[in-house]
């Protein structure tokens, strides 16, 4: 593709597309019901995508009901729980607050449909139940897909009678097979219509520079002169040696010159940092000379024997309001109570920094799915729970390194979050 999706003003778009619905929805209506929203908009493939969000969450409802002190494979539990399941599902009633994010992610997602489909079948890929692609796990979901619906089935043809792959075997196949995509421009037609379509939802990708083979690499390898600093005429004054070595700069490359590393025609005696007592015979008194440029004056230190330096050291340290030792345990309590302290939620925890690092490093770009996986992290029950999800769930799923830096940044709000 020519173009690149941004999948930041997806997010804004889908922000504003569903508050624009939803306003015009909700002023009349206190809460939305399954049917209305298969008629919410006039985008279809919107509303079917919302209709599976909620399946997803009908699910997820279903396995929070088991319980590991009853047999919840006994046939008549079996046949009680699904009466009461399709019970409940004919009688959906959502608020705005709980319906709103819904709505975005699945306008993001059918943007990303129409433009990248490639991009939105990977990440349907990655959501199959234990990552397997079968044809018994993609068949449900043909159902809620309306654009670009010939895709899914032309990957299936490559089962070739194989009862499953694992769902990265299918991505492979999915970026080597030759896609026929439906024109998008009838459908940003009908979003257009609602919330006009931004310049920057598709941006196009940087055109390489092309270097000109008949200039030396050289050219090219040779750092930018910095810019000349004017040294103070006092200074000079004070240094007149600065002073001379100046006067005729280097012929190529203009630098500026530290004093302290000047080259000299005489050599400078310069006292060595670290005094060192002279074998057999130990000096306990000696003039050192500063030679730094802004100190003009000699000062002396007189040192004494080893006895002498320690009975003072102790001495000073005794004086002290605090060692240096409960400074340390009070810095390491104000770091460890911040690293630690509890937090009220993972989403405000997280900056915007972290943000982009944790959607680009460890969910593949894909702004909907770290939106899914902070909420279903807010609902686990204890820190147990939520490490077993992103375990057996998001580790596998979008592949992480669980020792990198970005994981385990990640890990730690999270862990936050229950301490």
């Amino acid at each position: 593709m020519s173009n690149k999706l941004n999948l930041s003003a997806v997010e804004r778009y889908s922000k504003a597309f569903a508050a624009k619905v939803c306003n015009e929805f909700f002023a009349e209506n206190s809460s939305i019901t399954g049917k209305q929203v298969l008629s919410l908009t006039s985008l279809q493939q919107v509303n079917m995508l919302t209709i599976k969000a909620l399946f997803d969450k009908w699910q997820a409802d279903n396995q929070r009901l088991r319980s590991p002190y009853f047999d919840f494979n006994a046939p008549e539990v079996q046949q009680a729980l699904k009466s009461f399941m399709n019970t409940v599902s004919q009688h959906i009633s959502i608020k705005r607050e709980h319906f709103e994010p819904l709505l975005v992610d699945s306008v993001g997602e059918t943007l990303v449909l129409i433009l990248e489909p490639q991009t939105f079948y990977k990440e349907l890929m990655r959501d199959l139940p234990n990552f397997k692609f079968s044809q018994e796990n993609i068949r449900p979901l043909t159902k809620y897909i309306l654009i670009n619906k010939n895709i899914l089935p032309q990957i299936a043809e490559k089962l070739n009678g194989h009862e499953f792959v694992f769902a990265n075997q299918a991505m492979t196949w999915l970026e080597e097979t030759p896609l026929s995509v439906e024109n998008p421009d009838k459908y940003l037609a009908q979003f257009a219509e609602i919330i006009p379509m931004p310049e920057e939802l598709v941006s196009s990708k940087e055109t390489p520079k092309v270097i000109d083979t008949n200039i030396s690499f050289f050219d090219f390898a040779i750092p930018t002169p910095q810019p000349s600093v004017e040294i103070p005429q006092t200074y000079l004054q004070q240094n007149p040696i600065v002073e001379r070595i100046i006067e005729t700069p280097p012929p190529v490359v203009e630098r500026q010159i530290e004093p302290a590393a000047v080259f000299v025609e005489k050599p400078v005696e310069v006292a060595p940092a670290v005094m060192q007592r002279p074998e057999p015979t130990p000096i306990y008194e000696q003039k050192v000379e500063s030679l730094a440029p802004r100190i003009n004056e000699a000062t002396v230190e007189r040192l004494v024997p080893k006895e002498a330096e320690e009975i003072r050291l102790n001495e000073k340290l005794a004086s002290d309001k605090k060692s240096v030792n409960d400074q340390a345990k009070s810095s390491k309590s104000v770091l460890d109570y911040h690293q630690n302290s509890r937090i009220e939620g993972i989403t405000g925890a997280i900056s915007l920094n972290q943000r982009f690092l944790f959607t680009n490093n460890l969910f593949g770009g894909n702004i909907q799915a770290f939106s899914h996986a902070l909420e279903e992290l807010e609902l686990c029950k204890d820190f147990s729970e939520a490490k077993e999800l992103i375990l057996k769930k998001y580790v596998p799923r979008y592949m992480w390194d669980i020792t990198g830096a970005e994981a385990e940044e990640f890990i730690d709000i999270v862990k936050r979050r229950f301490n």
